[in-house]
Protein backbone atom coordinates (compact mmCIF):
# COMPACT_ATOMS: atom_id res chain seq x y z
CA UNK A 1 0.00 0.00 0.00
CA UNK A 2 1.23 3.69 -0.51
CA UNK A 3 1.36 6.30 1.90
CA UNK A 4 -0.47 9.47 2.00
CA UNK A 5 0.19 12.39 3.83
CA UNK A 6 0.20 16.35 4.38
CA UNK A 7 3.11 18.39 3.95
CA UNK A 8 3.03 21.78 6.17
CA UNK A 9 3.42 24.62 3.63
CA UNK A 10 6.60 25.20 3.04
CA UNK A 11 8.54 23.25 6.02
CA UNK A 12 8.69 19.91 4.13
CA UNK A 13 7.09 18.37 7.10
CA UNK A 14 4.74 15.50 7.06
CA UNK A 15 1.59 15.52 8.41
CA UNK A 16 -0.50 12.75 9.17
CA UNK A 17 1.37 10.28 7.84
CA UNK A 18 -0.80 6.83 7.35
CA UNK A 19 -1.50 4.17 4.84
CA UNK A 20 -3.38 4.62 1.92
CA UNK A 21 -7.35 2.88 2.60
CA UNK A 22 -6.39 2.81 6.55
CA UNK A 23 -8.91 4.59 8.60
CA UNK A 24 -7.77 7.49 10.64
CA UNK A 25 -6.75 7.10 13.90
CA UNK A 26 -7.79 9.28 16.99
CA UNK A 27 -4.76 12.31 17.89
CA UNK A 28 -5.52 11.54 21.76
CA UNK A 29 -4.91 7.99 21.72
CA UNK A 30 -3.46 7.71 24.77
CA UNK A 31 -6.23 9.21 26.81
CA UNK A 32 -9.32 7.43 24.96
CA UNK A 33 -6.94 4.10 25.69
CA UNK A 34 -6.39 5.15 29.52
CA UNK A 35 -10.30 6.10 29.66
CA UNK A 36 -11.13 2.65 28.62
CA UNK A 37 -9.28 0.92 30.86
CA UNK A 38 -10.79 3.34 33.86
CA UNK A 39 -13.61 1.51 32.56
CA UNK A 40 -12.68 -1.69 32.97
CA UNK A 41 -11.48 -1.28 36.04
CA UNK A 42 -14.71 0.35 37.26
CA UNK A 43 -16.68 -2.17 35.53
CA UNK A 44 -14.47 -4.86 37.13
CA UNK A 45 -15.06 -3.30 40.76
CA UNK A 46 -18.71 -3.38 39.97
CA UNK A 47 -19.21 -6.61 39.07
CA UNK A 48 -17.08 -7.92 42.07
CA UNK A 49 -17.25 -6.18 45.27
CA UNK A 50 -19.58 -6.98 47.55
CA UNK A 51 -22.98 -5.87 46.70
CA UNK A 52 -23.80 -3.67 49.88
CA UNK A 53 -20.72 -1.76 48.78
CA UNK A 54 -22.11 -1.12 44.78
CA UNK A 55 -24.90 1.60 44.25
CA UNK A 56 -28.29 -0.22 42.92
CA UNK A 57 -29.16 1.41 39.50
CA UNK A 58 -32.44 -0.34 40.22
CA UNK A 59 -32.09 -1.17 36.33
CA UNK A 60 -33.34 -4.81 35.23
CA UNK A 61 -29.87 -6.88 36.16
CA UNK A 62 -29.36 -8.16 32.55
CA UNK A 63 -29.72 -4.65 30.86
CA UNK A 64 -27.26 -3.92 33.25
CA UNK A 65 -24.86 -6.46 32.27
CA UNK A 66 -25.41 -5.59 28.19
CA UNK A 67 -25.10 -1.92 28.64
CA UNK A 68 -21.49 -2.56 30.57
CA UNK A 69 -20.45 -4.99 27.81
CA UNK A 70 -21.67 -2.73 25.33
CA UNK A 71 -20.22 0.50 26.53
CA UNK A 72 -16.71 -0.91 27.07
CA UNK A 73 -16.82 -3.37 23.36
CA UNK A 74 -17.76 0.20 21.91
CA UNK A 75 -15.58 2.22 23.17
CA UNK A 76 -12.79 0.21 22.57
CA UNK A 77 -13.77 -0.47 18.64
CA UNK A 78 -13.36 3.57 18.29
CA UNK A 79 -9.35 2.45 19.11
CA UNK A 80 -8.89 -0.52 17.33
CA UNK A 81 -8.62 -1.38 13.49
CA UNK A 82 -11.70 -3.13 12.03
CA UNK A 83 -9.55 -6.45 11.65
CA UNK A 84 -9.43 -6.63 15.48
CA UNK A 85 -12.72 -6.50 16.06
CA UNK A 86 -13.28 -10.71 16.14
CA UNK A 87 -10.17 -10.28 18.22
CA UNK A 88 -12.03 -7.63 20.66
CA UNK A 89 -15.21 -9.41 21.06
CA UNK A 90 -13.67 -12.62 22.09
CA UNK A 91 -11.74 -10.75 25.11
CA UNK A 92 -15.08 -9.13 26.17
CA UNK A 93 -17.08 -12.43 26.03
CA UNK A 94 -13.86 -13.76 27.91
CA UNK A 95 -13.67 -10.61 30.34
CA UNK A 96 -17.23 -11.60 31.22
CA UNK A 97 -17.19 -14.87 31.92
CA UNK A 98 -14.28 -14.61 34.30
CA UNK A 99 -16.32 -12.02 36.44
CA UNK A 100 -19.00 -14.43 35.92
CA UNK A 101 -16.52 -17.46 37.74
CA UNK A 102 -14.96 -14.90 39.81
CA UNK A 103 -18.26 -14.12 41.27
CA UNK A 104 -19.34 -18.05 41.65
CA UNK A 105 -16.39 -18.27 43.93
CA UNK A 106 -15.75 -15.54 45.82
CA UNK A 107 -18.57 -15.94 48.64
CA UNK A 108 -18.83 -12.37 48.86
CA UNK A 109 -23.01 -12.39 48.13
CA UNK A 110 -22.41 -11.98 44.52
CA UNK A 111 -24.02 -14.90 42.33
CA UNK A 112 -22.70 -16.49 38.79
CA UNK A 113 -25.24 -16.59 36.29
CA UNK A 114 -25.04 -17.59 32.95
CA UNK A 115 -27.38 -15.31 32.21
CA UNK A 116 -25.54 -12.37 32.71
CA UNK A 117 -23.00 -13.50 30.27
CA UNK A 118 -26.07 -13.76 27.88
CA UNK A 119 -26.61 -10.15 28.53
CA UNK A 120 -22.83 -9.28 28.25
CA UNK A 121 -22.63 -11.64 24.68
CA UNK A 122 -25.66 -9.06 23.57
CA UNK A 123 -23.58 -5.84 24.61
CA UNK A 124 -21.04 -6.92 22.85
CA UNK A 125 -22.81 -8.27 19.74
CA UNK A 126 -24.61 -4.96 19.66
CA UNK A 127 -21.64 -2.49 19.84
CA UNK A 128 -19.75 -4.41 16.91
CA UNK A 129 -22.56 -4.52 14.74
CA UNK A 130 -23.04 -0.98 15.23
CA UNK A 131 -19.29 -0.74 14.93
CA UNK A 132 -19.03 -2.57 11.59
CA UNK A 133 -22.27 -0.71 9.99
CA UNK A 134 -20.26 2.32 10.29
CA UNK A 135 -19.72 4.03 13.58
CA UNK A 136 -16.45 2.12 14.20
CA UNK A 137 -14.29 5.35 14.13
CA UNK A 138 -16.76 7.53 16.43
CA UNK A 139 -13.90 8.82 18.23
CA UNK A 140 -12.44 10.13 15.04
CA UNK A 141 -15.77 11.50 14.77
CA UNK A 142 -15.93 13.39 18.53
CA UNK A 143 -11.84 14.66 17.72
CA UNK A 144 -13.06 16.37 14.76
CA UNK A 145 -16.50 17.62 16.03
CA UNK A 146 -14.04 19.27 18.93
CA UNK A 147 -11.65 20.27 16.31
CA UNK A 148 -8.72 17.87 17.17
CA UNK A 149 -8.76 15.85 13.99
CA UNK A 150 -4.98 14.66 13.14
CA UNK A 151 -5.86 15.05 9.53
CA UNK A 152 -7.61 18.12 7.86
CA UNK A 153 -11.14 17.69 6.26
CA UNK A 154 -10.19 18.13 2.75
CA UNK A 155 -6.93 19.99 1.43
CA UNK A 156 -7.61 24.50 0.75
Amino acid sequence: MSESSIEAPGSGARIGTRQAGSPPRPRLGALWWASGWALVLFITYATLAPSQYVPNLHLWDKLEHASAFFGMTFWFAGLVRRSRYPALGLWMLLFGAAIEIAQGTMGLGRDMDIHDWYADAVGVGVALALAYGGLGEWLVSLERLLGLAREPRGLP
